[in-house]
C-alpha cells in the first residue's frame, strides 16, 4: 500500500518538467526523458530499477522525490463477457474504479477523473458518493498502467474513455495533463483519436477543449432533449441548459472539424418515448454527431422507479432516429454482473466484493 509522504510525486510531471528537473540536478536534460520513459512506459516506481540513469541522479531523486503507484485492491472478472473491473486504492486511502471492456474489434479502458462525483445524475451510482476529491494527472494515467499489469497474456486495449467516476471538465487541467502523459511518445504514445472525454455538458469545458488544439474525441451525455426532463435526470442542466449547451457542441464540431458523440441512456417509461426521440432529432439538427443509445443499468441505491427499457422500446427509439440522424448505434453495456456497466461505478461497492479474485 502507498503511504503519503512530503516528497513530490514525479508521476504527475510532464516530459518538459522532468527535463527541467534533470537539468537542475545533474545539468543535463536528456535524463529527464529517460526518467519519464521508466515511469510511464515501463511503470517502474523504484529509482534503483531505472538502470540507465546515473547513480548520482538516482540518489538525488530518492532523497527528494517519489513515484506513486495505486494499490490494486481487487480485480473482478465478468462471467458473462470478460469485462474486468479494478478497485484501486490511492496514496491517501481514497478508492476509485477502472474498467477494461472487451470488444469484437477493439478493447477499451474506462477511467475515472475524480473520486466520486458532485453532479448527482439521477441514474448514476457514482453520484451517490458525492465528490471526495479530484484525481491528479498521474493518478489519471496510472489507471491505464494498473489495467495493463493485470491483463491476461495476449490482451491489450485500443481505446481510452474518460467515462468512469467523476466529471472530467470539473477537473479540466489535471485531465488534460493526464491525457498528455498518456499521449507522450516517451510513454505509451497513445494517439489522440483513441481517447474520448465524456461530459454531462459542462459548457466552459467544451469551449476550452474546442480551443485547445487537441484532437481527442468528445462525448456529451445528453439523456433528454428538453430542459424539464433533462434537469430531472442531470441536475447540472440547471446551470448549463440546452440553450447554452447546443451552441457549445456546435462550436466544438466547427472548431475541431470532428463530429462528437451523444450518449443517451434509455430509461423505461422516462425518456424512451417517440416524443423524446423527436425532441432529440430537433436538438441535434445540423450538429455533426453520432448517437449512442444504451439501456439503463439498474443497481442498488438508484431510484426504484427507474427501469431498464424493453427491447421493443429501444428498437422503436432507434428506428425513429435513423435515418433522421445519420449515425445511430445501440451500445451493449458490459460488466453488469460485476457493477461495471455505465452508471454503476462507485468505490464504496468494494465492501461487497468477494475477496481473492486478484
Amino acid at each position: 500500500m502507498n503511504l503519503q509522504t512530503d516528497k513530490i510525486d514525479l508521476k504527475n510531471l510532464s516530459v518538459t518538467e522532468l527535463e527541467d528537473l534533470a537539468e537542475e540536478l545533474v545539468f543535463k536534460r536528456f535524463p529527464g526523458r529517460q526518467l519519464f520513459t521508466w515511469i510511464h512506459r515501463h511503470n517502474v516506481t523504484e529509482f534503483s530499477g531505472m538502470t540507465d540513469l546515473s547513480s548520482e541522479f538516482r540518489s538525488l531523486l530518492a532523497d527528494r522525490y517519489s513515484v506513486g503507484r495505486a494499490e490494486i485492491v481487487h480485480v473482478q472478472a465478468s462471467q458473462i463477457d470478460r469485462t474486468r473491473k479494478l478497485l484501486l486504492r490511492l496514496a491517501d486511502g481514497e478508492q476509485i474504479e477502472t474498467v477494461w471492456i472487451p470488444g469484437s474489434a477493439r478493447n477499451t479502458i474506462c477511467i475515472s477523473s475524480q473520486v466520486g462525483c458532485p453532479l448527482a445524475c439521477a441514474f448514476c451510482l457514482t453520484g451517490t458518493m458525492k465528490l471526495r476529491r479530484d484525481l491528479a494527472p498521474g493518478e489519471i494515467a496510472e489507471q491505464i498502467y494498473s489495467v495493463k499489469s493485470v491483463l491476461p497474456a495476449g490482451e491489450d486495449f485500443q481505446n481510452i474513455v474518460l467515462m468512469g467516476m467523476g466529471e472530467p471538465f470539473l477537473n479540466y487541467d489535471n485531465v488534460i495533463k493526464g491525457i498528455g502523459l498518456l499521449m507522450s511518445d516517451y510513454g505509451l504514445g497513445i494517439a489522440q483519436k483513441r481517447i474520448t472525454v465524456s461530459t454531462v455538458g459542462i459548457v466552459p469545458g467544451i469551449y476550452r477543449l474546442a480551443d485547445s488544439g487537441l484532437k481527442i474525441m468528445l462525448a456529451v451525455s445528453l439523456h433528454a432533449a428538453n430542459d424539464e426532463l433533462r434537469t430531472r435526470l442531470v441536475p447540472a442542466n440547471k446551470k448549463y441548459p440546452l440553450v447554452d449547451l447546443r451552441p457549445a457542441m456546435k462550436y466544438y464540431t466547427e472548431q475541431t472539424g470532428q463530429r462528437l458523440t451523444i450518449e443517451y441512456c434509455l430509461i423505461g417509461g422516462v425518456n424512451d418515448s417517440i416524443e423524446c426521440a423527436k425532441q432529440l432529432v430537433t436538438f441535434v439538427h445540423d450538429i455533426p454527431c453520432k448517437i449512442n443509445l444504451l439501456a439503463y443499468n439498474e443497481a442498488p441505491g438508484l431510484p426504484a422507479e427507474f427501469k431498464c427499457p424493453t427491447q421493443d422500446s429501444i428498437d422503436r427509439f432507434r428506428e425513429y432516429l435513423y435515418p433522421r440522424c445519420p449515425a445511430v448505434t445501440i451500445r451493449q453495456s458490459k460488466g453488469a454482473d460485476i457493477l461495471a456497466a455505465c452508471g454503476q461505478l462507485a468505490s464504496r461497492s468494494a465492501t461487497n466484493i468477494i475477496e481473492g479474485e486478484h
